[in-house]
């Protein structure tokens, strides 16, 4: 992990492994997610106590399995806390639209019972994408918070086994075909443009990722993959993944970038820089690779003019579970500037 600060437009960004002097004092809001993931405790049992509203969000499923799997985990995050711990109950992910209006609201709701912007420590590892990315935007952009400080646990990949179904999972978190969503409060003036160019942060589902891209008609790609680390994914499982990065690597109008999973930092200054390199080219970023990528992706768009970011939406998501690897990132978040 590279530990480093830096300032990304109206935002002051640090990144390092989660240490108890590293954090606030005092939160406003301390969240996390339940999942079917036995990671989603890691983190959240790690963070110290803190005088705060705790909270853990659980999305619904149709699927008794997956219902029963959060279930659990809210129990076993509560149990992990002295502070209490509130549910909240919203839609399924997919039912996007409907829980942004709900968190939007339940935010903003905060902020005006403290009559000033939140402090927030967020446990990012099970959060959607687009949920992370959403929160990220509209909290800054809102003024509905001063700081948010993200937590991530990351996680091992390995081949999949057929003694353990339900092991950990593969290079594939999904299935069908993916479409598009726009995350708001990132969105680009023109959804067509004349010319395009895409950031793509990648993950190992490559082969759901080409047909993906292909869509956007680019003039111009900057890929950025995850480094290969054996600890955390098994690189023989993905072997027909890999070669087809090298293809899509390949193509003359491509340029490629490799950085540490919690590399924030770097990868946030590549999305800088293509942007900046090309300003009056519209630049979309599909954020469908790590979550601390994504995080990147959207830090970069809320600094620069002509960056917007899209999230993929599968088919339906796989149940499997993702094992830790111990190691946990902190991502400090804070505006430069005084909040009104």
């Amino acid at each position: 992990m590279i530990e480093r600060k830096a300032s990304l437009g109206p935002l002051a960004v640090e990144q390092s492994l989660l240490a108890n002097d590293r954090l606030q004092d005092r939160y406003d809001l301390c969240l996390g997610v339940a999942s079917w993931e036995s990671r989603a405790t890691t983190a959240f049992k790690a963070l110290p106590e803190r005088d705060a509203l705790w909270e853990v969000w659980s999305f619904a499923s149709d699927d008794a399995e997956r219902a029963h799997a959060k279930s659990k985990c809210f129990s076993d995050l509560s149990s992990l806390r002295k502070e209490r711990v509130d549910l909240i109950e919203l839609s399924g992910s997919l039912q996007y639209e409907r829980n942004f209006e709900v968190i939007q609201s339940h935010l903003g709701a905060l902020r005006d019972a403290h009559s000033r912007p939140l402090d927030v420590l967020l446990d990012m590892t099970c959060m959607p994408k687009k949920y992370m990315l959403y929160f990220l935007g509209m909290a800054f952009r809102n003024e509905f918070v001063r700081t948010i400080d993200f937590v991530y646990s990351e996680g091992i990949y390995g081949a999949p086994n057929e003694r353990e179904p339900a092991g950990a999972l593969s290079w594939s978190g999904s299935e069908g075909e993916w479409s598009s969503v726009q995350v708001p409060y990132f969105e680009g003036d023109s959804f067509m443009p004349d010319s395009r160019g895409l950031v793509v942060s990648l993950g190992a589902e490559i082969s759901a990722s080409v047909p993906f891209i292909e869509r956007y008609e680019p003039a111009l790609i900057s890929l950025v993959s995850v480094e290969d680390d054996p600890s955390r994914i098994d690189t023989s499982a993905i072997e027909k993944e890999r070669r087809l990065l090298h293809e899509l690597s390949s193509l003359p109008i491509t340029t490629s970038n490799v950085f540490q999973l919690g590399d924030l930092l770097g990868v946030a200054d590549s999305c800088r820089a293509f942007c900046r390199e090309r300003p009056e080219m519209h630049v979309t970023g599909l954020a469908i690779g790590s979550k601390p990528h994504a995080l990147a992706l959207g830090l970069a768009a809320l600094s620069v003019h002509n960056f917007e970011i899209v999230c993929r939406l599968p088919s339906k998501y796989l149940l499997g579970d993702v094992a830790e690897t111990g190691r946990i990132f902190l991502y400090r978040t804070s505006d430069r500037f005084e909040p009104r």
